[in-house]
């Protein structure tokens, strides 16, 4: 099901349960899951060109998934050093939007992209083994 990114508000504390970078097809699949195990959201960033992921571990909390857009905004700029530090091919090209996750706890990242699409799956009741 595709879904619109806004009605998730932030997707603050959930779980960050994963990242995918395809460079070739220049997508990011970002994996999160609501924090009561019942709704799995894929968000597909495509003509992704940049992306960094830090600190990442068994346990990756969401504090906040921003869109930056305002390229003038300090937010904007603060996250276009953080990529151009660490990926410095990026450096000079016309700016795109950023997608910022923080965490609460755990994995955070910086994701450089033009567009993006959410398909959302939900569940009736947790999963378990």
């Amino acid at each position: 099901m595709i879904d619109n990114f806004d009605r998730f508000h932030s997707f603050h504390d959930w779980i960050f349960s994963g990242i995918c970078a395809n460079n070739r097809g220049r997508t990011v699949h970002l994996e999160l899951v609501s924090d009561d195990f019942k709704e799995y959201t894929t968000i597909i960033f495509t003509d992704a060109t940049r992306c960094l992921v830090t600190d990442y571990g068994m346990e990756n909390i969401v504090y906040s998934l921003d869109i930056l857009s305002d390229f003038e905004s300090a937010k904007f700029i603060a996250a276009r050093q953080v990529l151009d530090r660490s990926t410095p091919f990026g450096r000079g090209l016309p700016p795109k939007k950023i997608a910022v996750l923080t965490a609460s706890f755990g994995g955070e990242a910086w994701i450089e992209y033009s567009g993006y699409r959410v398909l959302s799956k939900n569940h009736a009741s947790p999963l378990s083994n």
